[in-house]
């Protein structure tokens, strides 16, 4: 925390929205690793393409939102953007506080494999991550919720401002945003050496994330960036997938969802994927314990710096409030039994062979912009005895502290596939065979 809570006071402007990719350069259009091949065959062509993405960049964050700062400068092809909760040199960290900034003379260790110079621009997100709206317009679905927290990287994957975008999930703050603007998300395994120079909001669940507008971009970027630490393929050419029965006994799972979840499990199965049912017992039981876990941590980490924070948004100091509520030790119970969650999914899944968990993102269709702000805050009221219905199925990957691969399947909807920890190369080989 005190490497992160530097700096002084500075506000950010927005532009007005106007939905529509129609102008979009063709360019900038198509597969990242086709994109590179022919700017080295052709330097001339490269440089237009270019040149073109730092000019539409411009355009398109006047219409979306997305970005707190674009480098005046830079133009890669290959452009980085970074959530302004995470440190980069050369750019401000706002936290997506109104008065909040630091001028780190540092970049954070998520970022050591992206060559400075690809770094274009830093993405809006939520007022300290907690809030409910971050400003950004949703360049897919005119109209739509854009998700929360990690928004502006995924608003600006989606509207092309840039290529791929770092983000941070605690409870879904990359996969929700990320199927809600019809991109592909990926949450990280648990590192807490990645998380240095990340604002820390829940320490028990954070993870660091990555955005892509295709699964083969996702693959490209991270191979190039070298973040795809474990080898990728086991050696085992049929995989196993395990549709999780608690999601199909589920009164709060709307019956499209639950409809393309069952269709996608057939879908598994016809391209060669052995598909297993499982129950995750205790794990589903604590998911909205999780609420509980994380309101609390937002509450320790961040009560100490809401003056450098203030003034803080009512839905903010609303989850602020939930945290203290949160017995101690109550939170320190699920911290302690997490690991032992891990280890007892883990073990049930080696004696299976089974390579992932397939689950739906949320369980319900995403409320509106206009409906989003007219609720108190984010979190569900985790002291309400209906809140298992709002409990959803993001804090499973957080709890278990493991990697999961969100790919957008309809319109604001989309399903995760939950693997081992460090095997993100697998979860990229079975999307590419499951949703290619």
């Amino acid at each position: 925390m005190k490497q992160f809570f530097t700096g002084g006071a500075g506000t950010g402007a927005a532009g007005d929205p106007e939905n529509g990719l129609d102008d979009m350069p063709p360019v900038l259009i198509g597969a990242l690793r086709e994109r590179l091949r022919r700017a080295a065959e052709d330097p001339a062509w490269g440089q237009a393409c270019a040149d073109a993405g730092r000019q539409w960049a411009r355009t398109a964050d006047e219409r979306f939102r997305a970005a707190t700062e674009i480098h005046p400068e830079r133009r890669p092809l290959l452009r980085v953007g970074v959530k302004d909760n995470i440190h980069c040199r050369d750019f401000a960290t706002g936290a997506g506080s109104p008065r909040f900034r630091a001028h780190p003379q540092w970049t954070a260790p998520v970022l050591d494999g992206v060559p400075a110079e690809y770094v274009t621009c830093k993405t809006r997100l939520t007022e300290a991550t907690l809030g409910l709206d971050a400003g950004c317009v949703n360049p897919v679905v005119p109209g739509g919720w854009p998700g929360a927290s990690s928004t502006g990287s995924a608003v600006a994957v989606a509207a092309n401002i840039c290529d791929v975008a770092v983000g941070s999930d605690s409870l879904g703050s990359v996969r929700i945003p990320s199927v809600a603007c019809g991109v592909v998300g990926l949450r990280m395994t648990y590192d807490p050496a990645l998380l240095d120079g990340v604002l820390p909001v829940s320490p028990s669940l954070d993870a660091v994330g990555w955005f892509a507008r295709t699964i083969d971009d996702l693959r490209f970027a991270l191979e190039r960036f070298d973040v795809l630490k474990a080898p990728a393929r086991d050696g085992r050419p049929a995989r196993r997938l395990a549709l999780v029965t608690d999601v199909l006994e589920d009164s709060a799972c709307e019956p499209g969802i639950l409809r393309a979840y069952e269709e996608l499990t057939e879908t598994a199965a016809a391209r060669g994927f052995d598909v297993v049912r499982i129950s995750l017992g205790d794990l589903w039981k604590v998911r909205s314990a999780a609420w509980a876990l994380c309101a609390r941590d937002a509450y320790e980490q961040l009560t100490p710096h809401t003056a450098a924070l203030a003034p803080l948004g009512e839905d903010v100091l609303n989850v602020l409030r939930l945290g203290e509520r949160v017995a101690p030790e109550a939170a320190e119970e699920l911290r302690r039994q997490q690991p032992a969650l891990a280890q007892d999914l883990r073990a049930r899944l080696d004696a299976e062979e089974i390579d992932a968990l397939l689950l739906p993102v949320y369980p319900f269709a995403l409320p509106t912009p206009e409906s989003i702000r007219t609720w108190p805050m984010l979190f569900p009221d985790v002291h309400d005895p209906a809140v298992d219905a709002m409990a959803g199925y993001t804090p499973i990957a957080s709890l278990l502290g493991w990697p999961a691969l969100s790919v957008p399947t309809a319109p604001q909807a989309g399903m995760q596939l939950v693997g081992r920890p460090n095997a993100e190369g697998a979860l990229l080989d079975i999307a590419e065979q499951l949703f290619g």
